[in-house]
């Protein structure tokens, strides 16, 4: 029986959850004897270590050469004539999807795609032609699209009423939980870029507010609005308790110091960061955004769920928490069961099925 192939296509292999995930589950997959090949369409440095037999090819760089507009042309002749040359099963589309789409009009491969953002996320939101013409697009093509792998069951919901092919929901597999021998400290942590979405401000606005003297706040993570978030906490008069690491690789050096992990994000695809602080025992308190809390939190079990914007809710959580330690202690144990329901072997085994059956 011939191996069976996947070619998996997305932007880059820089740093983030898309490229993880593309990453991790390729080198899983020919671990357990499919071939895969990584396609991406532009040329950056490589963040994840690729297993020797994951096959990667990149472009040269249309877009630095030739500026956007033309350039958009080539990267479909360049995705199209490698997806050929490779002749595989499936193509996965992962972030930038419709590039990958159009790219396999009348090839005979199976395509399947995964948003990695939020359903309810709208492409051009400064733009209203771009958005119609890129939705217009969608339900064009949508006859090319075999598949869907949804990471929530909210974002299922919202598919189903756009395409008709089979929907799947996977949530996200765990990495490779490090483990450290510290003794915890009385500390909140949250991991994310410091952006919009992200909305770490709620979380320093709650903190100010919590009767917590020992107690401090860790924000890891780089972007736009560190500087923003460094100057709020100077306002809170909070600036001595809050400490900023900014952007780092081992974050599970971090996370095994805290108790509680606090996430304000206001958007989401599925949270990488919550399900990694759950696993590294911590008490999550998370913003119930669309999309992902509400599928790995269960409320008052393993985390509490509150309404995103409700600073008032967040700090008597937080304060409910540090005010009873035993409590804190049991919430953090239940969240890091999330290492097994979300386990590589189990995820990345439905991702296989999906893909190829």
């Amino acid at each position: 029986m011939a191996e069976k192939k996947i070619v998996i296509i997305l932007p880059k292999l820089t740093a983030g959850g898309t490229e993880r995930t593309a990453v991790v589950l390729a080198n899983y997959l020919v671990e357990n004897n499919i071939k895969v090949t990584i396609l991406v369409m532009f040329k950056k440095d490589k963040f994840f270590d690729l297993h020797p037999k994951v096959k990667l090819i990149e472009p040269d760089n249309f877009r630095d050469k030739y500026g956007k507009i033309i350039s958009f042309p080539m990267l479909i002749w360049y995705l199209r004539k490698n997806i050929r040359s490779e002749k595989p099963d499936t193509v996965f589309c992962l972030g930038y999807m419709l590039l990958g789409i159009i790219s396999t009009v009348g090839l005979k491969t199976k395509v399947i795609i995964s948003g990695r953002s939020s359903p309810d996320r709208v492409r051009f939101p400064r733009n209203p032609f771009f958005n119609s013409f890129y939705n217009l697009c969608y339900s064009i093509l949508k006859f090319r699209i075999n598949g869907i792998i949804a990471q929530t069951n909210y974002a299922k919901e919202v598919y189903k009423k756009k395409y008709s092919c089979p929907i799947v929901v996977i949530p996200n597999f765990l990495r490779d939980i490090k483990e450290y021998p510290h003794q915890r400290k009385n500390q909140i942590i949250t991991l994310g870029r410091c952006s919009y979405e992200k909305a770490q401000h709620f979380l320093l606005e709650a903190f100010s507010k919590v009767i917590a003297p020992n107690w401090k706040v860790a924000i890891i993570g780089d972007g736009p609005l560190l500087k923003d978030l460094k100057y709020q906490a100077n306002q809170l008069n909070i600036a001595e308790k809050v400490e900023f690491y900014e952007f780092q690789k081992e974050v599970d050096f971090y996370l095994s110091q805290a108790k509680i992990f606090g996430f304000t994000s206001i958007i989401e695809g599925y949270p990488n960061a919550l399900i990694e602080g759950m696993a590294n025992g911590l008490a999550p308190i998370s913003f119930n955004c669309v999309a992902g809390p509400s599928d790995i939190i269960n409320e008052g079990e393993n985390g509490f769920l509150i309404p995103v914007g409700n600073v008032t809710l967040f700090t008597e959580k937080l304060q409910f928490l540090i005010d009873n330690p035993l409590l804190l202690n049991q919430i953090g144990n239940s969240a890091s069961k999330i290492k097994q329901t979300n386990n590589l072997k189990i995820i990345a085994e439905k991702y296989k099925e999906f893909l190829l059956g």
